[in-house]
């Protein structure tokens, strides 16, 4: 830390701890009725000041029946930057004394530490500033103002316009002599044809990726088209729950086309699968109790027309029984013929 600093520090714990000792002063006066006429006019230390006027203590009975000050307070330390003697009168302190103390060393303190952090950013900043403080003196600036100049044109150049950029070369290279004239002679010359070459090479690329675009744009239309269809199909009822398996199944070529995506997806997804084996069971069910009963209905027909008597005479005598074979059934109707 600088002398500069130091010396700050130092008349800023000077300043608060005459000012803190005014303030105990006067509260230990109103403690006492004096009514503050001699506050400012007392200039000893704490210690000889308590110690000339001790606090008169309470009696007990009174201390126990005033119900602000209860029985047993807890009292605050005394400050680290009292001497031993002065710490030896701590405990004669009344308790609102001492928190009044207590609450103004912790005021000082940390205006201390703020003042310290403060000094340390100035000398940083001063160490910078040092080595180029001759130019900006010769200038008759300051060094508030060549900061706030230096970071103003660091924003322009990071924020402003092109235009404005280029104004602030241009000012610079007045205020420091530079001849932008002499500094554009410098630069690398373009060959006009060789620049025609590039934009029309430019243009061409930009047609081509046009073309790109269009026919991209055409094979996802007609793509997306027939994604549309086959969800639209019926008998693709599954395809919102296995769609994102069949995209997996078509990008690595594991399958060839949708429909076969969407039988291996519907196979590989358990719900899927158990809805249609469970109605492929049904299916067949329904199927061969249809052929069962268009079997009955045959073999009904065959004995009617064996017995020469109409189907509906036959119907009424005969009881066709299911768990008898076709020979069966013929034997019992011959029966009944016979014996009618």
């Amino acid at each position: 830390m600088t002398v500069e600093s130091g010396q700050v520090e130092a008349e800023v714990v000077q300043e608060a701890e005459l000012s803190l000792r005014d303030e105990i002063v006067k509260n230990l006066a109103d403690l006492k009725g004096d009514g503050g006429e001699e506050t400012g006019a007392v200039e000893t230390p704490v210690a000889a000041t308590l110690e000339a006027n001790p606090p008169a203590e309470k009696p007990a009975e009174t201390q126990s029946a005033t119900p602000e000050t209860p029985a047993a307070e807890t009292k605050a330390k005394a400050p680290q930057s009292w001497s031993a003697a002065e710490r030896a009168h701590w405990d004669k302190i009344p308790v609102e004394v001492q928190a009044v103390i207590a609450r103004r060393e912790e005021e000082a303190h940390r205006g201390i530490t703020t003042l310290g952090q403060d000094a340390a950013f100035g000398k940083k900043l001063k160490d910078v500033i040092s080595p180029y403080l001759p130019i900006i003196r010769a200038e008759g600036g300051d060094e508030a103002g060549a900061v706030r100049d230096l970071l103003q044109t660091a924003y322009t150049l990071r924020t402003a316009s092109p235009e404005q950029k280029i104004g602030l070369f241009r000012h610079l290279a007045g205020q420091f002599g530079v001849d932008l004239s002499v500094a554009a002679q410098g630069a690398p010359q373009v060959d006009p044809e060789l620049q025609s070459l590039r934009q029309e090479l430019a243009q061409l690329k930009g047609h081509l990726t046009s073309a790109e675009q269009q026919q991209h744009q055409h094979v996802q239309g007609q793509a997306q088209a027939i994604i549309d269809a086959f969800a639209a199909d019926p008998k693709n009822e599954f395809y919102e729950q296995v769609k994102p398996l069949m995209a997996h199944l078509l990008v690595a070529g594991q399958a060839k086309d949708m429909q076969e995506a969407y039988d291996m997806a519907c196979h590989a997804n358990p719900d899927v699968r158990s809805t249609i084996l469970t109605r492929q069971q049904a299916d067949a069910e329904a199927k061969r109790a249809a052929e069962a009963k268009a079997k009955v209905d045959a073999k009904r027909k065959a004995a009617g027309s064996i017995s020469g008597s109409p189907a509906g005479t036959v119907s009424t005598t005969i009881t066709p029984n299911q768990n008898l074979s076709l020979r069966d059934e013929l034997r019992q109707a011959f029966k009944s013929v016979a014996n009618s």
